[in-house]
Order: C-alpha cells, then structure tokens, then sequence
C-alpha cells in the first residue's frame, strides 16, 4: 500500500548540534533578539520574523527561554499588516512554515495577541496544508 509521508525530512540530531548547553539557549535567544529590533526598527517586519525563526530552542527544557523565544516571533507578527500575511507566508520555506506554526500554537497557548495569531495559522494553513498543523503538533521537540 502507499504511506502517506507527513514527517519533515530531516536529522533532528543535527538540528540540535549547535546548542550544547542551556546558556548557549539563552545567547541563541540574546542575538536573536538583537537582531529582530534592529530589523523592527528599520521597518523591517519579515526580516525580523526571519531573524525570530533562527535557531529555535529546540531541545531546551527552559520554559523561559521557550516562552521568550514564542513572544519574540509574535512580536514580529503582530507587526506585519494584516493585508500583508499572506505574501509574507509565500515568501516562506515549508520548514519555514513548519517552525512558525510551531511558535503561533505556543504563542497561543501563552495567549499571546491571539487574534492576530489566528489570522497567520489561517494563512500558513493555506499556503503549508493540514500536515504543518501536524507536524507541529506531532514533533517530538517543542519550541
């Protein structure tokens, strides 16, 4: 029979060989807001959003860290115009996509800013399909 593939493609090994120990998390997330500022600041929402997706805290059991780095990204998407979601969601790579709806359902779940959150699950839904939802939901590494 055929077996539907929904798992991302990758080595989750390798996604955790940058980050050793949990101060390197919080460094992660140090530059990660450095950069995402200078990017808001400079107008630069999507950049911004980019920047807020590196190196994501997977692996960390630190629910700070966990949670700064969900506030992080929704600070980003918060900022980006409504009419402008989707052309931003285009421009995204399915893993990409897979990441941020990792974030919108932590963001979410912090109850963070949820109608805007809403508004961009809508929108990555359409773009990703059913499986980023559950590819989200599913990983065994959480952000």
């Amino acid at each position: 029979g055929t077996h539907t593939h929904i798992m991302a493609d990758f080595d989750e090994d390798e996604i955790l060989e940058f980050q050793v120990d949990e101060s390197s998390f919080q460094d992660a997330l140090s530059a990660r807001e450095k950069a995402v500022t200078m990017a808001v600041n400079g107008g630069d929402a999507l950049g911004g959003l980019k920047a807020a997706l590196q190196n994501p805290p997977l692996g960390t059991k630190n629910q700070e860290i966990k949670i700064g780095s969900a506030r992080l990204v929704a600070k980003c998407l918060v900022m980006v115009k409504e009419k402008d979601i989707d052309g931003v969601v285009e421009g995204m790579s399915n893993d990409d996509l897979d990441l941020l709806m990792k974030y919108i359902y932590r963001a979410l779940e912090i109850a963070e800013n949820s109608k805007e959150l809403l508004k961009w699950h809508e929108s990555v839904t359409k773009k990703a399909g059913l499986g980023c939802i559950v590819r989200a939901l599913a990983h065994k590494y959480t952000v």
